[in-house]
């Protein structure tokens, strides 16, 4: 994911990007449900968005500010960054149910 992040971002700061991507990581599989060390190949384009949303805020030196105002210029951050991917963490939860169900065997009357 360090290459993805590199194309997004120029003068990429390696280490930083490196711990933000195990924040992400542990928060999404958190959010997900899961149990697990290995990271899911489904949910890496949504880690490398938030961790490139993560980095830009870090960059800014506004990491837990939520608003900012400057005479009429105004931020406002995003507190929950992972909420945005809330229907795709219920559809990969979905599909990982749905995995489990049909590795079930199936009885069949004749």
């Amino acid at each position: 994911m360090i290459e993805r992040l590199k194309v997004r971002i120029k003068d990429l700061d390696e280490d930083v990007a490196k711990e933000l991507l195990t924040t992400a990581k542990d928060r999404i599989l958190i959010r997900v449900g899961l149990k697990q060390t290995l990271f899911p190949a489904e949910l890496e384009s949504i880690c490398v968005e938030v961790v490139n949303a993560m980095y830009n805020k870090h960059q800014m030196k506004h990491e837990g500010v939520e608003s900012e105002g400057v005479d009429v210029f105004s931020m406002k951050f995003v507190n929950d960054l992972l909420k945005q991917y809330d229907d795709e963490f219920n559809e990969y939860r979905r599909m990982l149910n749905d995995e489990k169900d049909e590795s079930r065997g199936k009885l069949r009357f004749l």
